[in-house]
């Protein structure tokens, strides 16, 4: 079991978009910055679960998400990612991750929490994926079994990241505000429209949620030799 984890791991840090040590240094720079932000945002909050949204599909938040993630386990703490995107899901494809059992299955009663976790995709990084796509998804989240289990995580965990679908889309993600510290919200450079977020933060606001912080990605290196962060958070 531990030499096919490592070699997962060896696999996962040669794709193109996930930090590692090979990664661009003004990226991984970028997301210590983000990492450090994030970590005083939630020093005085009683949850350690937030949530990673966009407006719209394609706007990088999965990967933002995972990297993050990774950013916050290298810092020693013992990090979960959750996808609860459980209509179209994607954190089993960036981690090649084959496991059918997730959230859904957690959620539906048809496993055990044990069994749906992925152990040490990274070190110090668990991954729980979204598993088999339900017929309900968005009544799944707004379960009293999705309370119970962020409960049981938030005891083991010292950061749970939450990837879900995007807020302009379907209210999956509303569903959760109750239960989190707040949402990391992802825009993308030359896609996203100012019109969209305001429409998404107006939706985040009627259901009482708090937005921590905006993550721009796709931002264009500036000038020969010089990159600009790639990745930047900035306080609502």
């Amino acid at each position: 079991m531990g030499p096919k984890k490592l070699t997962r791991a060896a696999v996962h840090t040669k794709r193109k978009n996930l930090i590692s040590e090979n990664s661009d240094f003004a990226l991984v720079e970028a997301y210590k910055t983000a990492r450090t932000n994030m970590m005083f945002s939630l020093a005085a909050a009683s949850s350690k679960v937030v949530v990673f949204t966009s407006c719209a599909p394609v706007e990088g938040k999965s990967m933002t998400c995972v990297n993050m993630a990774l950013a916050l386990a290298q810092t020693g703490s013992n990090v979960l990612v959750i996808d609860a995107d459980m209509r179209k899901p994607t954190i089993h494809s960036l981690l090649r991750i084959t496991s059918s059992k997730g959230l859904s299955t957690v959620l539906g009663k048809f496993c055990g929490l044990e069994k749906a976790l992925e152990k040490d995709v990274y070190p110090n990084l668990d991954v729980m994926i979204a598993g088999t796509i339900p017929p309900n998804p968005a009544e799944l989240l707004a379960s009293s079994q999705m309370g119970e289990l962020l409960s049981v995580l938030e005891s083991h965990y010292d950061f749970i990241l939450i990837d879900s679908p995007p807020v302009s889309v379907v209210s999956d993600t509303l569903l959760l505000s109750r239960l989190i510290a707040g949402y990391v919200f992802i825009v993308r450079e030359g896609y996203t429209t100012h019109g969209a977020i305001e429409q998404a933060l107006q939706s985040i606001s009627l259901a009482e949620g708090k937005v921590l912080g905006f993550m721009k990605v796709g931002c264009k290196p500036q000038g020969k030799g010089y990159y600009q962060y790639n990745y930047r958070y900035e306080y609502k």
